[in-house]
């Protein structure tokens, strides 16, 4: 079983490691930073799975580690997905590696890290098809770190994309879908894939997905009038046809205002619970919500070494983002292309909306990670056209 597990682990590395070779866009020295981003996502997963079983946490029940969760049968699992569970379908993706081929923990998670991987991959696609200059913002730094490509570092990026859980499943179906959306013709696949992935964890976000990027190529500058109308259909028809089931995913009774409202405000109880990183999000003001899903924990909310490392990352991102609207936001968006549109769009929905329901800084570090890679990537367009404008 060790062999098979080692034999397993290596075609694990040589498919993340060759993955990028898939695409056309990157030259030597892409492949050089890809080559780095690799075994760096590959540390976090390890750095994940040392802290879970030191720790604890949900990817253990995931992977059927846990001592209740390990006698589940397929059937129990199988209901669990038809009553519509995000967890019984992330247990019954796990199922056959888990329980039938009983790989180990620490395997699952080189699993889930070379998927990490991936969505960096994506990510970096997207960068360079919009950006082939990106490299001159080498010499952009906040606090002396450059913008590109030390941003793509920073730990909290990877950390929760590089173990078992639905993060990093939620992760590859942004990356994957906003890539796809740059030549639909020929990614058309990759968008169902993307689909198909965001509904088996998080519905709600294929359906701000769609939102954004509907927006997006209704607000694209380089179609034609019924080039728009005609895409802007496609996606309310997506829209509307996945709207019912991810009201009845999220367990609303209706869409009126006093349900929403008191909707958010259990959520935000449920998701702050009684650990030492809750907020009372229902005493702050909404604009201090936003704030604090984008840009805490900060110093004075650290309650530990990991609390200051954080703190850290979500000082550059409150500078990043000062920078940020203190340059062209108008220019950056009116020039920039469906996808980059698509992400601004969906970093706002994001920010809007989870900002409401989050009242726990260890969730909210999590969940706001494929956010601020949308906030990322759309401001080195921004930064660029200021370079630019500079010359």
């Amino acid at each position: 079983m060790i062999f098979t597990e080692i034999l397993i682990v290596i075609f694990l590395l040589l498919l993340g490691y060759n993955f990028k070779f898939l695409f056309k866009v990157f030259n030597s020295y892409d492949n050089s930073l890809l080559n780095k981003l690799f075994f760096y996502h590959l540390i976090a997963s390890v750095a994940f799975f040392l802290l879970i079983m030191n720790q604890g946490g949900d990817a253990q029940l995931y992977w059927f580690e846990s001592y209740n969760f390990r006698y589940f049968t397929f059937d129990e699992i199988w209901e669990m997905v038809l009553r519509g569970s995000a967890a019984g379908n992330l247990l019954l993706i796990n199922y056959f590696p888990a329980k039938v081929l009983e790989l180990s923990f620490f395997t699952g998670n080189i699993i889930y890290g070379v998927l990490g991987y991936f969505s960096f991959v994506f990510i970096f696609a997207i960068i360079k098809e919009n950006y082939p200059d990106i490299y001159k913002l080498k010499k952009n730094k906040i606090l002396g770190i450059s913008l590109f490509p030390t941003f793509l570092f920073l730990p909290n990026l990877h950390f929760w994309t590089a173990g078992i859980g639905k993060d990093t499943l939620l992760f590859l179906c942004i990356a994957l879908f906003a890539y796809s959306v740059g030549n639909i013709r020929k990614r058309i696949i990759g968008i169902i894939v993307s689909v198909l992935i965001g509904f088996t964890v998080r519905p709600h976000i294929v359906l701000f997905l769609v939102v954004a990027f509907g927006i997006a190529y209704a607000l694209a500058g380089n179609l034609k009038g019924y080039q728009k109308v005609f895409i802007f259909v496609l996606f309310l028809l997506g829209f509307s046809s996945i709207f019912n089931y991810v009201v009845d995913f999220v367990q609303l009774e209706n869409i009126e205002l006093n349900t929403i409202q008191n909707f958010t405000e259990k959520k935000a109880r449920n998701l702050g619970g009684g650990a030492g990183s809750a907020v009372d999000l229902n005493n702050y003001s909404y604009p201090f919500k936003v704030f604090t899903f984008l840009y805490r924990p900060l110093f004075f909310d650290a309650m530990n070494v990991l609390g200051l490392v954080a703190s850290f990352e979500n000082l550059l991102w409150l500078i990043f983002s000062i920078k940020l609207f203190k340059s062209n936001l108008r220019n950056g968006f009116k020039n920039a292309s469906v996808q980059i549109k698509g992400l601004c769009v969906f970093f706002i929905i994001g920010a809007c909306s989870f900002s409401l329901i989050l009242g726990n800084l260890g969730i909210i570090l999590r969940q706001k990670t494929p956010f601020i890679i949308a906030l990322l990537v759309f401001g080195y367009g921004v930064f660029l056209n200021k370079r630019k404008q500079s010359v």
